[in-house]
C-alpha cells in the first residue's frame, strides 16, 4: 500500500521556519497557496518533533526538526488553523471488508499504514513523517494516545532502532530496563522505584541505540500507565490519574520530575515473571537473546528484517546483563521488590568497579 504522490509531495513542500515560540508557530506551505498552519514543537524519544496536532504528553521545546506530524482533514477540529490538504479518506487506503475490523496493519521498513477503528488511519513514512486521517467523530485523546505509543514505535523502528516493550528507570546514572508480558508489572515496578527517588525514563516504548558499542535508551515523556490499585498501594494521588484506554482500564499519571532529553546507557535488563518467591537469576546469552526478541515484537512484524532484528538483540545481549526477576503477583510486595532491585544494582555496581 503506497501513498500517492499528492500527499507525499504536499508534506515535502511544507518547510519549517525558525521557531520563535516554545508552544507553537506557523508552518509556511508555499506550495499550498501561501497559507499558514499552526505548528507545535516538541521533543520525545530523542527526536525533535513538529506537529500540526497538539500532543500534550510530549515536552515543548525549541529543537531541530527530525519528524513532522500532520493531521489531514478539512473538518476535524484540533484547535489549529486549516490548510487546504487534498480530501483523502480512510476508505482510500483500507478495503471495505477490513474497515469494520478493530485494527489493521500494513507495514514495511520504509512505509507503514496503521488503522484503528473509531480512531483513524496513520501513515508513517521513512522514519520522519506521520500523516493522520481521523475517523469520523474520533476523540482527539484517542488519536494522541495511539500516536505517542504504537505509531511512534513504528516510526522509531523505521529509523533503525531496536524498540523494546519495556519500562525504564534511571538508577544511579544508568538505565535499568524492565521487560515482561502484558500484565506482568513493568509499569508497576517502575512506579515503585519512582516513589523511592529514581527517575522514570520511558514507559511502554523503549527505543535502544547500539552505536559505538554502548547500548543507550532514549527518554520518551513524563507519563506512566498506572492502575488505581497500584496508585493506592504506592501512595500516588489518584485524583491525578487520567484514563488513557477506557476498555483496558489503563489510566496515565503525569510525573512530577525533571525530564532529561539525553540518551542513557543501559546498565541492566530484567525480565519479569510470576512465581512463588522473590528471586533474581542471570540468563545465559542464548536465553537473553530469545527474551529480547520476544519483548520487541514490533520488529518481528517486518518479515524481511528478521535477520537484522536478531542481530540487534544479540548485540544488546552482548553489551548488557539480562536477568530473570521472579516475584509473587502481590501488589503489597511492590515496595520490597523495588528495594530488591535497587540493592541488586548497588551490588552489581560494586562488582564491576
Amino acid at each position: 500500500m503506497s501513498l500517492d504522490g499528492t500527499i507525499s509531495q504536499t508534506i515535502s513542500n511544507c518547510l519549517v521556519g525558525d521557531i520563535s515560540k516554545i508552544d507553537s508557530e506557523s508552518l509556511d506551505c508555499k506550495g499550498l497557496g501561501g497559507k499558514k498552519q499552526k505548528l507545535f514543537s516538541y521533543v520525545a524519544y530523542g527526536l525533535g518533533i513538529q506537529s500540526t496536532l497538539p500532543i500534550p504528553e510530549f515536552i515543548p521545546a525549541e529543537v531541530e526538526c527530525d519528524v513532522t506530524i500532520h493531521i489531514q482533514s478539512n473538518s476535524y477540529n484540533t484547535g489549529c488553523d486549516r490548510v487546504a490538504w487534498p480530501n483523502r479518506k480512510i476508505s482510500d487506503y483500507i478495503p471495505k471488508e477490513v474497515i469494520e475490523q478493530p485494527m489493521a496493519l500494513q507495514l514495511s521498513p520504509e512505509e507503514a499504514v496503521i488503522y484503528l477503528k473509531d480512531t483513524g488511519l496513520f501513515l508513517v513514512q521513512g522514519g520522519n513523517r506521520i500523516t493522520i486521517i481521523p475517523a469520523a467523530g474520533a476523540w482527539l485523546s484517542r488519536i494522541q494516545t495511539a500516536l505517542v505509543g504504537t505509531v511512534m514505535a513504528i516510526l522509531l523502528y523505521q529509523r533503525g532502532l531496536l524498540v523494546l516493550h519495556a519500562s525504564v528507570v534511571n538508577i544511579n546514572g544508568g538505565a535499568v530496563v524492565f521487560l515482561g508480558n502484558s500484565g506482568e508489572g513493568k509499569s508497576s515496578i517502575a512506579a515503585a522505584l519512582h516513589t523511592q527517588g529514581y527517575r522514570i525514563i520511558t514507559d511502554d516504548v523503549a527505543p535502544v541505540t547500539l552505536d559505538q558499542g554502548t547500548a543507550k535508551v532514549a527518554p520518551s515523556f513524563p507519563q506512566i500507565k498506572l492502575t488505581r490499585e497500584v496508585a493506592k498501594v504506592l501512595g500516588y494521588d489518584q485524583d491525578k490519574l487520567a484514563l488513557l484506554l477506557p476498555k483496558l482500564n489503563k489510566p496515565g499519571y503525569g510525573l512530577n520530575q525533571d525530564f532529561t532529553e539525553a540518551l542513557l546507557p543501559i546498565r541492566c535488563i530484567y525480565v519479569l515473571v510470576s512465581g512463588s518467591q522473590l528471586s533474581i537469576k542471570r540468563l545465559k546469552r542464548q536465553e537473553a537473546v530469545m527474551e529480547l526478541c520476544h519483548h520487541s515484537r514490533l520488529n518481528s512484524l517486518f518479515d524481511s528484517e528478521k535477520a537484522s532484528h536478531l542481530l540487534q538483540c544479540a548485540q544488546l545481549a552482548n553489551q548488557c546483563s539480562v536477568y530473570r526477576l521472579q516475584r509473587p503477583r502481590n501488589l503489597a510486595l511492590l515496595p520490597e521488590l523495588a528495594r530488591l532491585v535497587a540493592e541488586h544494582q548497588f551490588i552489581q555496581g560494586q562488582v564491576t568497579r
